[in-house]
């Protein structure tokens, strides 16, 4: 009832307000230029509160030896993305993420909510008081963020310029945050578009493609109305377009989660040591595969092959 309410109140204010969004003229988008070969590519799926999970597969994946030459990150993925390729290590992260909580990042409003009841500012303040790097090209490890251009439909590609506003307008989640106005585009969260954007880092020519899904299973209780109907349709399409990204992966990692929603803050610990947990799991197929793909390619010198020589 409380949803249907609510609905109906942001209904009503829409009709009231009949507002249009007016990106204004673009500007240009730096493509991503690769300075090196690609060996390894790690791809970081959305979630919401659920990205402390990518946090803990990544621990596990340098614990392993195993450190990718480009990171692509998508809503909370560009989150996980943007602290992995500003501190490789994560020392002392973990920590300072688990006692994080959804008030440090949803700023909402209810004055005019046409568009989203959160701002975003207060997710963009964060990033920007997290993280030691301020542009793109401060980071330790390459990293593109993916947004969805809420006009065109396109795929944006971040990769240049103020890391903080690509990330907000990356995790701008349709209904809930505000779209974000970058380079003359009104930008929403890179899962409208490329959920989980393995098809990028192929097209960069990535030998490895290791993709971590956190998306949710599909809940087993049936639709009870209208909207139950509208919902479970929307998640049932969103499935399959991540499965059917999954697909072109070379190792797929998915976390399986049911039914925790988006914006908790009390399972922290939970996210983190499941990610944790799911990725040792896959560390001896991710390591045969990257040793096996890189011999056969002839090249040993990078990242992966030593650190792998060690373990």
């Amino acid at each position: 009832m409380k949803t249907l309410l609510s609905l109906f109140v942001l209904a009503l204010l829409s009709s009231c307000s009949p507002l249009q969004l007016d990106p204004g003229a673009q500007t240009p988008i730096e493509a991503f230029k690769p300075t090196q070969p690609i060996r390894v590519a790690l791809v970081l799926g959305g979630g919401g509160a659920r990205g402390l999970a990518h946090l803990g597969a990544i621990q596990e994946l340098e614990a392993a030896g195993i450190r990718p030459d480009l990171i692509i990150g998508c809503s909370a993925g560009a989150m996980a993305g943007a602290i992995y390729a500003d501190q490789p290590t994560l020392e002392g992260v973990p920590e300072a993420m688990l006692t994080l909580k959804k008030a440090d990042l949803l700023d909402y409003t209810y004055f005019r909510p046409l568009f989203g009841l959160i701002e975003g500012e207060s997710l963009q303040k964060y990033m920007q008081k997290t993280l030691k790097a301020k542009t793109f090209a401060d980071l330790k490890i390459p990293l593109i963020v993916v947004a969805t251009d809420l006009i065109s439909g396109e795929v944006i590609e971040l990769c240049h310029g103020d890391i903080g506003p690509a990330v907000r307008a990356s995790c701008a989640f349709p209904g809930y945050f505000k779209p974000m106005l970058l380079h003359g585009r009104y930008l929403v969260d890179g899962g409208a578009a490329c959920p989980i954007p393995v098809s990028i880092a192929k097209k960069y020519g990535a030998q490895v493609v290791i993709a971590i899904d956190l998306s949710e299973k599909l809940s087993k209780a049936g639709p009870r109305h209208l909207f139950g109907v509208t919902k479970r349709s929307l998640e049932i399409a969103y499935k399959k377009f991540v499965e059917q990204s999954l697909q072109q992966a070379d190792v797929a990692v998915s976390m399986h989660f049911d039914e925790v929603g988006i914006f908790v803050d009390h399972m922290n610990e939970m996210f983190f040591q499941h990610g944790r947990e799911t990725m040792q799991k896959h560390i001896a197929e991710i390591r045969d595969k990257v040793r096996s793909t890189i011999q056969e390619s002839g090249v040993s010198d990078g990242n992966a092959i030593p650190a792998l020589a060690e373990k």
